[in-house]
């Protein structure tokens, strides 16, 4: 009678196999994990990158609509904010009447109400909401937007077209525009701040005060968290020419920085 031998493997063999299959398993992690970090601390840099140009082109997208020498600093030179003034449209004041004498043109020497728009760009519903027109801002004594006293601005009426502007209240501007141009500002300033560990954008009422200290965290629209840095300088140039605005922003994410530096021209021609 034959016997049958059984296959198998013994205790001792299956505890071997699996030593090895361990420390197989723990050499290869060795291999394989530094890779894998740096992977994901590369993945995770450029989502900081992302986000930090993101964040700095909205802001030059914004900044290059400021109505020319309106930016400033808070009051006390902080570096982490800053306010300047929008602008939503423009165009050219008709300064003569036609051959045929028509034609509304802006009186410079008395108090005006209305005026003829030409080639006027990107002019807003004036029903919607309030709007100003500004004419030689220079960001001086007598000729500062922020400063309503200077007459260099003046509320537009609801009823005001992209062809004729009509002024709440007659208004003698100040001084008249080389090129014969205005502006059209709505109601409101704009502020980007750092704060927090947040940049955020904020707008307030046009006020001839220039901020007291930078908004609080978590006022105005998140643009990016995660900050750990963030400067504003601002060169302001002369009248009729370039400001330069110069943006340092920082971001930080479980141990991983980005650091962006951006510089945007300010249109400082009136």
């Amino acid at each position: 009678m034959s016997t049958r031998r059984s296959a198998g493997f013994t205790m001792v063999e299956m505890v071997v196999a699996i030593t090895i299959t361990a420390i197989i398993g723990g050499m290869v992690a060795v291999f394989i994990s530094r890779p894998i970090e740096g992977y994901v601390a590369s993945v995770r840099r450029a989502d900081l990158t992302d986000a930090a140009d993101g964040a700095l082109r909205r802001i030059a997208r914004d900044v290059r609509t400021a109505l020319p020498n309106s930016l400033r600093h808070e009051a006390g030179g902080s570096n982490q904010c800053f306010e300047f003034l929008p602008t939503v449209g423009g165009g050219r004041y008709r300064m003569a009447q036609t051959d045929l004498g028509a034609g509304d043109i802006l009186n410079f020497a008395a108090a005006d109400v209305s005026f003829d728009v030409l080639a006027g760009t990107n002019l807003p519903n004036f029903a919607a909401a309030t709007h100003h027109a500004v004419i030689y801002n220079l960001g001086i004594l007598g000729a500062d937007a922020y400063n309503a006293a200077n007459l260099n601005r003046a509320a537009i009426r609801n009823t005001a077209t992209a062809a004729n502007i009509v002024l709440t209240a007659g208004n003698q501007f100040p001084f008249e525009s080389p090129g014969r141009r205005f502006h059209v500002i709505p109601d409101f300033s704009v502020i980007y701040s750092c704060a927090g560990g947040e940049l955020r954008r904020s707008v307030r009422a046009i006020t001839a005060a220039q901020l007291v200290g930078c908004p609080l965290p978590g006022v105005g629209d998140l643009l990016v968290s995660n900050v750990s840095a963030c400067s504003f300088s601002y060169t302001p140039g002369v009248s009729a020419r370039n400001g330069l605005l110069g943006m340092t922003l920082q971001l930080t994410l479980a141990g991983e920085s980005v650091q962006i530096y951006q510089e945007v021209q300010v249109d400082n021609v009136p």
